[in-house]
Parts: structure tokens; sequence; C-alpha cells
């Protein structure tokens, strides 16, 4: 059985070697593409249903066309390309702001019965806490500073 996994794990990589892979424009494509998809199943007409399942389609085949060209070059120039829009309309930072967000949420739901969340009032920075209950002090690993909490539950 664990044969068959390591296998089939090489098999993926050998497929992927020499290719683009995921980046930023491909994971944008993706998301956007079921962003479309979930306006479409609230769209009761038939006309407007069918040119968003087209554009969904088309994005969805363009990011996986993107994962995996062997023409490397071109898609990383797309994506730097991609990249300097996002700055000159400032999105870069909204982007890794949802980021950071989306990783931190799952980070507390892996973690619910064990540790609790707080951050450091000086760097911002995400503590994950043991569940001990009560008046805890302890100092940031990243600055440093000296943080009193009291954890309820």
């Amino acid at each position: 059985m664990q044969q068959r996994f390591r296998d089939a794990f090489f098999g993926i990589s050998r497929l992927l070697a020499g290719r683009n892979g995921t980046d930023k424009l491909s994971i944008f494509l993706f998301i956007l593409s079921l962003i479309i998809n979930m306006v479409n199943s609230f769209i009761r007409a038939w006309q407007p249903s069918l040119l968003l399942s087209a554009l969904s389609f088309t994005l969805f085949a363009f990011a996986v066309f993107r994962t995996f060209s062997k023409n490397i070059q071109k898609r990383r120039l797309e994506n730097f390309k991609f990249e300097n829009l996002l700055k000159l309309l400032y999105l870069d930072k909204l982007l890794s702001k949802i980021v950071y967000s989306a990783k931190n949420f799952s980070l507390r739901i892996r973690y619910f019965k064990t540790h609790r969340f707080r951050t450091c009032p000086n760097c911002k920075k995400l503590l994950r806490l043991t569940k001990k209950r009560g008046k805890r002090e302890f100092s940031c690993p990243t600055c440093g500073h000296k943080v009193k909490v009291r954890i309820w539950l």
C-alpha cells in the first residue's frame, strides 16, 4: 500500500518536472473561476448562465494550461506582469492580508482543542499558546516583548 502511494507521488512529480507549476496568476485564475461558477449557480436565466459557464470554464482551462506549460519563460513573464498590475492597483497587500487571515483561520480550527491564539501588541505576530486557563505572562519569540494574557476557556 505504501509503495503505491510512493509511486503515485513520484509519478506526479515526474509529470510536473520541467513545467511551470502553480504561481500567483494561476491560483488567481482558479479562484476567479470558482467564484464565477458560484455566482452562476444563483442565476436562473439561461443566456447569462451559459455565458458565465463559458467564462468560468475558459479561466479554469487557462489556469490548467499555465500550470502544465513547458514554456516557463513566457509564464514567468505573465506572472511578473500580473504581480506588477497588483502592485499598481494596490491589491498586493490586500491579497497578502487575505492569504494571511485564511492561514490563521485554518490554524485556529486545527488547534482549537489544544491551543489559544493571541497577537503580540508590539510586532503583531500571531502567537500560539497552550490551552492553560488563567492569567499568563510570556515573551514573544519574535520581538521579546513581555505580554500578559488571560485565557478563559
